[in-house]
């Protein structure tokens, strides 16, 4: 009974019970609201109309007003979908074939083609069945308009050929295989908490060590030291892409030279990041901590579990920040797709723009160091 009224006390006392109160409420209401949606809803789609005429506009139209899609973009000239789908402005191709209004009037079988990015399966279910609907309901509606036509009743209407076919197609990973998204991703997370605790660590380090008011006075040496961390981590996760390719049946269909360009940029970024986020620890032993400020939310919302276009717009923004989030936009756009270098300037600059601010972060950093140094020297000085 005693030991029990201690413990009581020491609880009641601490901080578990504001931990225990809190915490679940604040991780219940952040995740109720990133996944309030519970489902993608316009999912952005390319067209293709090859027939370019009024009933394929008028489908075009009915397939934009869906809830589950919205069509960006509709071209009249073949494109391969591996060029529209590589940086993933399009989740979504549909082919209308050329002919299809003749088609329609002549009582032929319409084939449209529905080509769906697989990448990420838990992204597409909406996707297929919203199309479905919409290609029975027009199949429906044609078909009782061909019976009132001929006299006869809508009963009948289940014996009239329905005229729209639709093709679908599962691209970049049709058996929706775990190695591809899950897999990747863990081995992605786990290679992000090492790099970023090493990288926090250097300036504790050097300060432990009586090296860092040295290191000061060379800025860029100082910033340079990230590089090995970012070289290592770089060669290891190709390494690591390899292995599952080898044994765990990958598909990586991309040129892994041109890989190497935004996996080395992703890993300088990370590596610069960690080093702002470790730099006022007064030891290395006390960074692991602030790297879960990177680690967590790259797990949740870099798309590793699920699609980001599920989130929220806030979240998304935020998701957006994140060095993890851009590097899935590659290995899927180059290593999933096959995608040319040349398609992702835009998320290349992202991470160049990751690079320069978290470069002029290290930068204000150092000269509130060496400020803060100058100062010490100064009072001790005085004191002496």
């Amino acid at each position: 009974m005693k030991s029990q009224l201690d413990e009581w006390k020491y609880a009641l006392s601490g901080k578990f019970v504001l931990a225990i109160l809190i915490a679940p409420l604040i991780v219940a209401a952040l995740f109720g609201y990133m996944f309030k949606n519970g489902q993608i809803n316009e999912a952005p789609m390319a067209v293709v109309d090859e027939d370019n005429s009024l009933y394929s506009q008028q489908f075009i139209d009915k397939v934009n007003a869906s809830q589950y899609m919205n069509v960006v973009d509709v071209f009249h000239e073949a494109i391969p979908p591996e060029k529209l789908m590589a940086n993933e402005k399009y989740m979504v191709v549909m082919y209308l074939p050329r002919g299809m209004e003749q088609y329609r009037f002549q009582g032929k079988q319409i084939n449209i083609g529905l080509l769906i990015d697989n990448s990420m399966p838990s992204a597409i279910g909406n996707i297929r069945s919203g199309m479905q609907e919409l290609v029975t309901i027009e199949n429906t509606t044609l078909s009782v308009g061909k019976l009132k036509v001929m006299g006869l009743g809508d009963d009948a209407a289940m014996g009239i050929a329905s005229p729209l076919s639709l093709q679908q197609r599962l691209l970049f990973n049709p058996t929706s295989d775990f190695i591809g998204f899950m897999v990747i991703g863990f081995v992605n997370v786990v290679a992000l908490g090492i790099t970023a605790i090493a990288a926090a660590s250097i300036v504790p380090r050097l300060r432990v060590e009586g090296r860092l008011e040295e290191a000061l006075r060379s800025p860029i040496g100082l910033w340079s030291r990230v590089l090995p961390y970012a070289v290592i981590s770089c060669v290891s996760l190709m390494l690591a892409f390899g292995l599952l390719k080898q044994i765990g049946g990958l598909r990586f269909v991309g040129n892994p030279l041109e890989f190497l360009v935004p996996l080395l940029l992703y890993t300088l970024t990370v590596t610069l990041m960690g080093m702002v986020v470790g730099w006022t620890a007064s030891d290395p032993s006390k960074v692991a901590l602030r790297t879960y400020a990177i680690v967590y939310p790259s797990f949740m919302l870099s798309g590793v579990q699920v699609a980001t276009i599920i989130f929220p717009g806030p979240i998304q923004a935020i998701s957006n920040m994140l060095p993890l989030t851009w590097l899935f936009k590659f290995i899927r756009g180059i290593g999933y797709r096959g995608g040319s270098l040349e398609y992702f300037a835009r998320e290349l600059g992202v991470f160049v723009v990751m690079i320069g601010v978290m470069s002029l972060a290290v930068g204000l950093l150092t000269m509130w160091e060496t400020r803060r140094v100058k100062v010490n020297s100064t009072v001790g000085e005085v004191a002496a």
